[in-house]
C-alpha cells in the first residue's frame, strides 16, 4: 500500500469515527465562537473608527512616537557608536552627512561652497542621484546643489532651515555587520528671506541607499523630493544613471 492510500485510508476511518450528531454540535460551537469574535471587533471598530487600509482617528500616539528622530547635535557620534541600534547607527550617519553636505551657506561670505568636501566624504563616484525625478551622476548632481547654494545664498543666506522630523531606517538584513541599508527621511526646508523676519518652510523628502565599500559607508543612491518653488523648474530629462553591474546588465 503506497503512503497516499495509507493517509487516504486513515483520513476515511477518521471521518467514519464521528457520528453525526457530534459534527454537527461542534460546528454550531465553532461558529458561535467565530460570531463572538466578529461582534467584538465590530465593537472595537466602532470605538475607534476603523475603516481597512486607513490609519484610525484618532491616530495612535504610540505609533507616532516610535518613529526614529535623530538629534542633529549627536548625529555624527551616535552614527559610529557600536552599541546603538544598527537601524539607529544608519538613520544617524545619514543625518551626519546631510549636514555636512546640504548646499546652503553656513556663513555670510560670497558664494560659500564650504558643503562640498561634505559632498565629497558622502557620495560615491560611482552613484546615481536624482532631484525631484531628475537624474544625474555624480558631476551633475554636485553642478546642481552648486546651483541650488546660490540661489540658497542670494535668497536666505544664513537664514536657511532644514531638519528631519523622522527617519525610517532599514539595514542590510542579509549581513548583520553590515554598514550598509536603505533609509527614508522626512522633513522641512526653507527658512527665512533675507529682509524677512517669518520662517517659511515646504515638505522636503529623501530617500537613500547605503553601500557599505572597502569598509565605509557611501550614498549609493538618493532620491530627493522637494515642494519648495525654487525647486520646480528643473528639466524633465537630466543624465544617464551610471549602471549598477551588481543588479543590472550594463552593456
Amino acid at each position: 500500500m503506497s503512503s497516499m492510500e495509507v493517509t487516504m485510508d486513515f483520513s476515511l476511518r477518521a471521518i467514519e469515527f464521528y457520528e453525526p450528531a457530534w459534527i454537527l454540535s461542534n460546528f454550531k460551537m465553532l461558529w458561535s465562537t467565530i460570531l463572538l469574535a466578529a461582534s467584538g471587533l465590530a465593537a472595537v471598530s466602532a470605538d475607534t473608527l476603523y475603516r481597512p487600509g486607513v490609519p484610525p482617528s484618532p491616530f495612535p500616539s504610540q505609533a507616532a512616537a516610535a518613529r526614529l528622530t535623530i538629534n542633529p547635535d549627536t548625529a555624527c557620534e551616535l552614527a559610529e557608536n557600536a552599541t546603538t541600534a544598527r537601524n539607529v547607527q544608519l538613520a544617524a550617519w545619514v543625518e551626519c552627512q546631510i549636514l555636512a553636505f546640504y548646499p546652503y551657506p553656513r556663513t555670510e561670505a560670497a558664494n560659500d561652497t564650504n558643503w562640498v568636501a561634505g559632498y565629497k566624504a558622502a557620495f560615491h563616484p560611482d552613484g546615481r542621484f536624482s532631484f525631484n525625478n531628475t537624474g544625474y551622476n555624480y558631476d551633475g548632481f554636485q553642478a546642481v546643489y552648486t546651483m541650488f547654494s546660490k540661489v540658497i545664498g542670494q535668497n536666505y543666506g544664513t537664514g536657511w532651515q532644514q531638519w528631519r522630523d523622522y527617519y525610517v531606517s532599514s539595514p542590510d538584513a542579509w549581513d548583520p555587520k553590515s554598514k550598509g541599508g536603505q533609509v527614508t527621511g522626512m522633513g522641512y526646508n526653507g527658512g527665512v528671506l533675507r529682509g524677512q523676519t517669518v520662517a517659511t518652510n515646504y515638505p522636503n523628502a529623501a530617500y537613500f541607499v547605503i553601500k557599505e565599500i572597502e569598509g565605509r559607508r557611501w550614498i549609493w543612491e538618493l532620491r530627493e523630493q522637494s515642494t519648495s518653488p525654487t525647486a520646480q523648474w528643473l528639466p524633465q530629462y537630466g543624465q544617464n544613471w551610471p549602471c549598477d553591474p551588481t543588479i543590472e546588465v550594463c552593456g
